[in-house]
């Protein structure tokens, strides 16, 4: 009992690692701005934050009742790094869309009974939305295809 009940803490405390990281580096490293202008740490400090109080509160609740744990699935985390890599390697050479649509691709078979058709229009859909907010909402200048 007492090794699940350190192995459901390894996940919230790598979490509340990331998050305080996070939260340390934009604030020593970057500059906040106000509340009316946020400046570049802003982002990372806030989103940082809110992951280290997720962290907290699971960790917490994993004192009180540990969560069981499963063994992990070697081809989901190949799928799930291999979309990463693909997203970081094919957005300079092809473009952010067709670099989404690879990546949610490979993501997506992590999970065996999400099948071609769900996870070409999930595919679709995450690059139109992607398209839709950072390019023509927000006006960031990303290379949407390469060579267009």
């Amino acid at each position: 009992m007492h090794r699940d009940r350190l192995i459901s803490q390894v996940g919230p405390a790598l979490m509340l690692l990331v998050g305080l990281a996070f939260v340390v580096g934009s604030i020593t490293t970057l500059e906040l701005g106000s509340a009316r202008r946020m400046g570049p740490g802003a982002f990372p400090a806030i989103v940082g934050g809110l992951l280290s109080v997720l962290a907290l509160v699971t960790l917490i609740r994993n004192v009180r009742q540990p969560m069981g744990w499963d063994q992990p699935d070697p081809i989901s985390v190949l799928a799930v790094a291999g979309g990463v890599i693909a997203f970081a390697f094919l957005t300079p050479l092809l473009g952010v869309l067709p670099a989404i649509v690879v990546s949610v691709l490979t993501t997506s078979s992590a999970v065996p009974q999400f099948r071609w058709p769900g996870r070409i229009a999930l595919a679709v859909c995450v690059s139109v939305a992607v398209w839709l907010v950072f390019v023509k909402g927000l006006g960031i200048p990303l290379t949407t295809i390469r060579g267009l």
